[in-house]
């Protein structure tokens, strides 16, 4: 199925963050909209999109899918007319247009690299307007408000001072490490909270989560273990990567590489081992039990069935990723796959190509390592 054919899905979330009310059942017009956009019907989905736009000309979503629609049909100024309205009707998320497909013909038009300098030349700004916002929130003591302008980090805690600057320390070496590995984008600042317990309770509102981030606020919240620090921070540089780059990785890669970097040291030499954490019995478990995936299968994944299937997805994969590391091919595969993400967004032909061998025998490699770790 088509980008085009999910973005009416994808934005009816957006249609709730901009408007903050419930989106009831869509209208007859919409509904053929989507239908014509979900069977790749350009020309018919403009039509009735532009009727639509006629009765209600502020409809953020539908101007945004009208700069698609017209981008695929190789109108690119009126593609980038129509991004303009959908922007000043109240569309934000600048990072989904980065890396939507739709819109790449566009990417080299005079007014979408305009819009796209501006909200970078207005990072810092709309980043300090977020720290007033949460500081009209939460309040001063016994938060703090620190602004770490190297690495585009805003750090809001609630956490004593020893404990504090450890927190900081952690950040900064995590961040530079990244940044001078996988994820060398210095695009967006990424705010960190990490709250009071009572705060918490309210912020991370999915049970048993010790950390979430959100990429459309570029907004980082936990209760400040190393752990969950690294792993969303991890989230949080890679998105920022990925918009730079234009290309949005398959959720079995980025929780991959988050769940990778959560426990770690760095030698001397700057060099990064990482250590077995809980998932690695967990994964050996599974192994034992049969219930491993084949790397094809979570290659080719929904981020619906990760999620739900949490309990042996994560563990396998932070497994994976040892393994690829291991092998001295976690930063070669990762460049690889970024310059072959246009022929294969999976990562598996990237995986060929650095072990110079079919998946399948890396994945036995991969087995053979994983009963003798």
């Amino acid at each position: 199925m088509g980008k085009l054919a999910r973005l009416g899905r994808t934005l009816t979330v957006v249609t709730v963050t901009l408007s903050g009310v419930a989106v009831g059942a869509p209208d007859s017009s919409k509904t053929q909209i989507y239908e014509r956009l979900r069977l790749r019907d350009d020309q018919t989905a403009a039509d009735l999109i532009e009727r639509h736009l006629q009765r209600e000309p502020s409809d953020a979503v539908m101007l945004y899918n009208a700069a698609c629609v017209q981008c695929r049909l190789g109108e690119l100024d009126q593609a980038a007319a129509y991004l303009i309205k959908a922007l000043k009707a109240g569309f934000a998320d600048i990072s989904y247009a980065r890396r939507d497909p739709d819109l790449r013909p566009l990417r080299s038009h005079p007014i979408f690299r305009a819009i796209v300098d501006a909200r970078d030349a207005a990072d810092e700004t709309l980043a300090r307007r977020q720290m007033r916002q949460w500081r009209s929130r939460l309040g001063d003591p016994p938060y703090r408000y620190e602004v770490d302008t190297a690495r585009r980090l805003i750090v809001i805690s609630a956490l004593d001072d020893r404990t504090n600057a450890s927190v900081h320390r952690l950040l900064q070496t995590h961040a530079d490490h990244l940044q001078q590995t996988l994820f060398p984008s210095t695009r967006g600042y990424v705010l960190v909270v990490i709250p009071t317990r009572e705060d918490a309770a309210d912020l991370l509102t999915r049970p048993n989560v010790a950390g979430l981030y959100n990429h459309r606020r570029r907004e980082l919240v936990t209760l400040g273990k190393p752990r969950a620090l690294r792993h969303e921070l991890a989230h949080a540089l890679h998105h920022g990567h990925m918009d730079e780059l234009g290309q949005d990785h398959p959720l079995w890669i980025q929780e991959g590489l988050a769940s990778l970097y959560e426990t770690y040291e760095l030698d001397d030499a700057g060099t990064a081992r990482f250590e077995p954490n809980d998932r690695h019995g967990q994964v050996k478990t599974l192994a034992i039990n049969g219930w491993l995936l084949s790397w094809t299968e979570l290659a080719a994944i929904e981020s619906d069935a990760i999620r739900s299937e949490a309990f042996r997805v994560y563990p396998q994969l932070r497994s994976i990723f040892r393994f690829i590391d291991d092998q001295g091919k976690l930063e070669p595969w990762y460049r690889a796959y970024i310059d072959s993400f246009d022929t294969d967004q999976t990562g598996i032909t990237a995986l060929e190509t650095v072990f110079g061998q079919p998946v399948a025998d890396v994945e036995a490699a991969w087995r053979r390592w994983l009963d003798s770790d």
